[in-house]
């Protein structure tokens, strides 16, 4: 009898490595990252402590995969809407996706937050996030400039910064009330920066 608990949490280590990292995304994102204990994390999973540090070393290390795990489909997701969609379709539909994800919204929006701090574990993963997406999307904004979709004057690096400050500004308000209509919101904010006339191009 006693070894039934073991046999029945038994899963293959990728199914039980996504379960963890699942918790994780929502606790973190709930309480932050020091609102929230290994231990808890094992429990809500249904292991021990030792078992889940056979997958993650430590906290800090559960911390940055969960981020990880996140920005690896957010990241998916838009290279393939900047493929087909000019910038500002781009960033609508990651938007309206992000929408179907509010656990890992909540999660960067409060890590985000909390790794302003030097010393946080995440900080270095936001700070080099930035730098890098900034720069991705300056690089589709010259590319839609080239095709007449955005105007000529805009900064590149300016309007990108920008950009995502006005997104994760509406995430924020999103999370905080859900009937808060963040795409039209944003589908509004763009359109100001649209060329009608050569936008199917």
């Amino acid at each position: 009898m006693s070894e039934a608990p073991s046999v029945r949490n038994r899963r293959p280590p990728g199914v039980r490595r996504e379960q963890i990292l699942a918790v994780a995304t929502v606790m973190f994102g709930d309480s932050g990252f020091r609102g929230v204990a290994l231990a808890d994390i094992a429990a809500r999973v249904g292991i021990s402590q030792p078992g889940l540090l056979h997958h993650f070393k430590s906290k800090e290390e559960l911390l940055i995969a969960a981020l990880e795990r996140r920005e690896a489909d957010s990241s998916q997701y838009v290279a393939e809407m900047f493929r087909t969609s000019s910038v500002l379709d781009a960033w609508l539909s990651l938007c309206r996706h992000n929408m179907e994800n509010p656990e890992s919204m909540r999660l960067f929006a409060v890590e985000s937050a909390e790794s302003m701090e030097p010393g946080h574990p995440a900080h270095e993963f936001f700070r080099r996030r930035y730098v890098r997406l900034r720069e991705a999307t300056a690089g589709r904004v010259r590319r839609d400039q080239a095709l007449g979709r955005l105007p000529a004057e805009l900064d590149p690096g300016v309007f990108a910064a920008e950009l995502h400050a006005v997104v994760d500004g509406l995430q924020v308000q999103w999370l905080l009330d859900p009937s808060f209509d963040m795409a039209g919101v944003l589908a509004a904010y763009l359109d100001r920066f649209r060329c009608p006339e050569r936008e199917s191009r």
